[in-house]
């Protein structure tokens, strides 16, 4: 059985299983504000023991997480959670003797997009979680395009308007400020999250002209997505010669905790 992890901006969710079908356990929970690396892997030990699981039962531990990750499952950046240069692969694989998978989260998301879900067929797809913060990759005859370093995920760090809302990555007007889970869990949220969402997509699509976008994210369930309406504001603001593509919401609840499962397949 696999370990596979989803540590995202607002909640920390664990579950068993081979990534595919049912999950033989699940756990969900909200991440306690300011949450170390250490507290993490203590966290993550309690849950199985909560479950009843050896630890010798399980196969391997695969991590997705909001942040930009470099080799070994090293935490380059993740602001949401406020680590920079955390080891967290070496930590996991010592703390557990078990092989450790760590990747960033729409990344793992767009692996199973491009393995079991919508883009399987795709020669080209864009993926895109709306949660609390905005992720995409972006998919290519079946592989997950990460950049040249590992930081081609940041959809919501594209600025919009240089002199708007400042946002936690330094800089201001980035999409995230207005169209994500946080801003708009806000008492007085920013207005035109759905505008902005769309504008953003639609440079994407200039850009790229997937065949097919793929959406995801606790987010999509806020009052003011609408995806009847994004769908009609798209061709407003692409280049007129592309080909629109098909947008869809992931057919799974979640895809980065999947896609996390099966990328650990893939190194054991």
């Amino acid at each position: 059985m696999r370990l596979a992890i989803d540590l995202g901006g607002t909640h920390l969710r664990l579950a068993l299983g081979d990534g595919s079908g049912p999950w033989r356990h699940g756990h969900r929970s909200r991440r306690p504000d300011g949450m170390t690396p250490e507290a993490f892997v203590a966290a993550v030990g309690d849950v199985l023991a909560e479950w009843g699981v050896d630890r010798g039962e399980v196969e391997g531990i695969g991590v997705s997480v909001a942040a930009v990750v470099g080799a070994g499952g090293h935490i380059v950046r993740a602001e949401n959670l406020r680590w920079w240069n955390a080891p967290l692969g070496r930590r996991l694989g010592a703390a557990f003797d078990r092989p450790v998978v760590v990747e960033t989260d729409v990344y793992c998301g767009a692996h199973f997009e491009a393995t079991s879900g919508h883009a399987r067929a795709a020669g080209s797809a864009l993926y895109i979680s709306v949660g609390t913060g905005v992720g995409h990759a972006f998919i290519l005859n079946g592989q997950v395009w990460r950049g040249a370093v590992g930081g081609a995920n940041a959809l919501g760090h594209m600025v919009l308007r240089p002199e708007g809302i400042p946002c936690y990555c330094g800089h201001r007007g980035c999409l995230c400020a207005t169209a994500s889970g946080l801003a708009q869990s806000a008492d007085q949220p920013p207005p035109g999250a759905l505008a902005d969402l769309a504008q953003a997509i639609a440079a994407a699509l200039t850009l790229l002209e997937p065949e097919i976008v793929i959406l995801t994210g606790g987010a999509l369930s806020q009052p003011w997505f609408d995806l009847d309406r994004l769908r009609r504001l798209l061709p407003e603001l692409t280049y007129p010669g592309i080909v629109q593509p098909a947008l869809v919401i992931s057919d799974v609840p979640d895809p980065n905790l999947r896609g996390a499962a099966l990328l650990l397949k893939e190194i054991a």
